[in-house]
């Protein structure tokens, strides 16, 4: 396994009589589209939510997850204000136009 972000090898959970090491987060996240829902109570506002429309798992290792950079990219992810994967998918369309 991967970290998504740095691309560096992680590990299972190792566990011990004392404790446990974390090696890695799974992330639940993917595409998402603002969806809104009534309310059955009558003159009570839509509820808008995220809904998940192409779900993926990314893997973060603890360092990554740590990264106060990489951690304001994981937050813009989850509220809705930005996919992690769009991001990624500008890197590397960037590398592909690089000479």
């Amino acid at each position: 396994m991967q970290c998504f972000h740095c691309g560096g090898e992680v590990r299972e959970t190792t566990h011990t009589p004392k404790g446990y090491r974390v090696d890695y987060y799974l992330l639940h996240t993917g595409r998402t589209e603002w969806t809104f829902l009534k309310d059955p109570k009558e003159d009570a506002p839509l509820l808008q939510y995220l809904r998940l429309t192409q779900p993926i798992d990314i893997i973060s290792c603890t360092d990554c997850y740590a990264n106060p950079q990489i951690k304001k990219r994981l937050e813009k992810d989850f509220s809705g204000s930005g996919s992690i994967l769009d991001e990624e998918e500008m890197k590397g369309s960037e590398k592909n136009l690089a000479p």
